[in-house]
Parts: C-alpha cells; structure tokens; sequence
C-alpha cells in the first residue's frame, strides 16, 4: 500500500512539474506606490511590461494574486524635456530600481537599477515607450530573474518543512482554503516539493468531507427554492465541486437525476466521473491549485517596504 501511494506521489509530481503555471514561483508585481506621478495609464503599462518580462521558466508573476515574493519597481525622472518642434515631443530619461522582496519582512532577494529612455508625443506615451524596454531580452532583468529565483529556490528548501506544518494546522482549524494556498506556492524546483504534494493529498481527504456536506446542501437550496434552468445551473456549480470519491456523491448524483428529470435538455451539466485513480488524483490536485490561486486573489497586499527601495 506505502509503494502504491509513493507511485501515485511520483506521478503527480511528474503531472504538476509539466504545468509551468501551477509550479512557477510566483511574484506579486507591486507597483502603486511611486514618488513620481506617473499617468495611470503608464503604470498599467510598467506592471504588465514586469510580468511579461519576468515570465521565464520557473517564475512567472501578476498583479491579481498576492504572494509572499513581491517585485518592486521604483521609477526616477533622471530628465524630462519637452521639444518644441512640429510636433511636439516629449523625452524621459528614467531610473528603473526593480527588488524582489520578501513581503512579508521586507528582506531583499535581488535588485537592479536600469536606466530607460522614452520619446513620445505625450507623457504617457513617452512613459510607455522607456517601460517597453523591459522585456525578456534585456540582459538586467536576466541578470534580476536568476538571482531571485536562486534565492527564493533556497528559502523555500529551507522553509518548506515549517509551511507544510503551517498549512496542517490551518487544515485542522479547518481553514482549507488557506492551506491550499501554502502548498501551491512551493514550487517544484524545491527539494521538498514531494512532501507538499503529499501533504495536499492528505489535507484533501479531511477537506472532501469538510466541503461535501456544505456543497450538497448548497446544491440543495438553490434547486428547491426556484426549481428552474437557472436553478439548475447554479445548483450544478456546486455539484460540480463534489469529487466522485467524496461520501456524499451518491446524494449528488440523486439530486443530479431529480434535476436532469425536471428541466431535462435545457440541462446540458453532467456528473463527472474518472475512470481511473489517476484521472481522479490529476482532478484533486488541480482543484487544490485552483482553491489556492482563489484564496491567493482575495488576498489584499501586506508588503513590508522597511528594508525595500521605499
């Protein structure tokens, strides 16, 4: 039985390490608090220019999911001129200071200064020109990407023993959501990353009770209090979270039926059954990512700037 669940450990460890997105360590692009005035517009441009630019295999970032690792930039007007030609121009030298902090303490992983140049017929524009500079390509963000990811690979070697306890105690306080969280952010370049995979899978199983009962009941209440396609439909969302593994399935599938014989093929959601374990334990580990990435997006920031370029 123990070689049985370390083949099944294995394997999705194979099946997660294939998922870039899922295993990447992620940075949190923080990118509001600037000493210059920047157009807002400019600034959409800078965070969006960062994420792409970073995105390397390994690492990959966003501005919609907090995470502990966060990425600063921290803009500097060196000049602004404006030339009074035939068409107007104006022209920005800026200093770019870029660090991956640790946001929870403030603790620098890496940093670099870049300095940019715009030119465009307005501010915004000139402003967005100097940030399109910062792409893949350029040999100092290179240079920023592979010190971070260094650096965050060794903390979370040396860290993810005390996370995954982290994560079982918010699981028995059953704060599953945030658990999941704590496990999907270690990424699978980390020396440890089996035992959160397996960690995940235990946590599951208390989880899968945990939530069955409140999904059913969910299910329920939408359906009987307007037993219409709309109903339905919202009702099927919540069936849709109940794995066939789950002790109340059975009592899905009951209602599954009841619905489908009252609203027939305006109905088109199904039931969704695994044929397998391992398309069963492929399903499991990608509602944990998806319930992690969720609790992640609800997040508000909490970056401590103290030791940072602020």
């Amino acid at each position: 039985m123990k070689k049985t669940f370390t083949m099944i450990v294995a394997l999705l460890c194979v099946v997660l390490t294939a998922n870039a997105q899922s295993n990447n360590i992620l940075l949190y692009v923080y990118s509001s608090q600037q000493q210059e005035t920047i157009p807002e517009a400019s600034l959409d441009y800078l965070t969006n220019a960062l994420c792409n630019a970073v995105a390397t295999d390994g690492l990959a970032a966003s501005n919609d999911s907090y995470t502990q690792f966060v990425l600063i930039p921290k803009v500097n007007i060196a000049t602004k001129n404006v030339l009074a030609t035939t068409q107007q121009q104006v022209v920005l030298t800026l200093d770019v200071s870029l660090q991956v902090i640790d946001g929870s303490n403030g603790t620098v992983f890496a940093s670099k200064t870049i300095n940019l140049k715009g030119v465009g017929t307005n501010e915004t524009k000139a402003y967005n020109a100097a940030f399109r500079t910062l792409n893949k390509e350029n040999s100092s963000i290179k240079q920023l990407v592979a010190t971070a990811k260094q650096k965050i690979v060794a903390y979370y070697n040396a860290e993810a023993d005390n996370i995954v306890k982290k994560a079982r105690l918010s699981a028995a306080q059953e704060r599953y959501d945030e658990a999941f969280y704590l496990l999907s952010m270690i990424p699978s370049q980390c020396d440890k990353f089996d035992e959160a995979i397996s960690a995940g899978l235990d946590v599951w199983g208390k989880y899968k009770t945990y939530s069955c009962s409140k999904n059913i009941a969910k299910a329920r209440s939408v359906w009987y209090a307007n037993q219409s396609v709309a109903a339905a439909n919202e009702a099927g969302y919540y069936l849709a979270q109940i794995l066939q593994d789950a002790d109340c399935y059975g009592d899905a599938q009951s209602l599954y039926k009841e619905i489908k014989a009252k609203v027939g093929d305006f109905w088109t959601f199904t039931m969704h059954t695994y044929e397998n374990e391992h398309d069963l334990d492929m399903a499991k580990i990608k509602a944990i990512q998806e319930i992690g990435s969720a609790y992640g997006k609800g997040q508000q920031p909490k970056v401590v700037l103290n030791k940072s370029i602020f």
